[in-house]
């Protein structure tokens, strides 16, 4: 599995490279997730990853239970409403798409909005 790990690693790391330039692309949750697959696959990549200037902080402050910063938080659900509310109104036409994209944004909204957040 661990082949496996590492190629979600570096996919996560890759989505959440292109969130720093891209609007709308989250970075937060996938760079976690690539620390994740990392821990479980490449201790070289996951040393790396923890390390970095951008993204350790990120993941040492999730993993120290301080949350993520206000403003990230903030922009991470005003994003995250205006992604859903578009794909939802303009691009699902089925009501079946429709619901499957209020759904999810149900689920992924609520879970931004429970996670704790610093004032850093």
């Amino acid at each position: 599995m661990r082949p496996v790990y590492f190629l979600l690693g570096m996919i996560f790391l890759l989505v959440g490279v292109a969130g720093i330039a891209l609007p709308l692309v989250p970075t937060t949750g996938p760079v976690l997730l690539a620390a994740f697959f990392f821990a479980r696959s490449s201790h070289r990549f996951h040393d790396w990853l923890i390390g970095h200037p951008r993204f350790g902080p990120l993941i040492s402050n999730f993993r120290a239970g301080n949350g993520i910063p206000r403003a990230v938080k903030a922009w991470a659900l005003a994003a995250m409403t205006a992604a859903f509310g578009f794909s939802a109104i303009f691009v699902t036409t089925h009501w079946i798409a429709r619901a499957a994209v209020v759904a999810v944004a149900i689920g992924a909204i609520g879970y931004v909005a429970r996670l704790p957040a610093s004032r850093r």
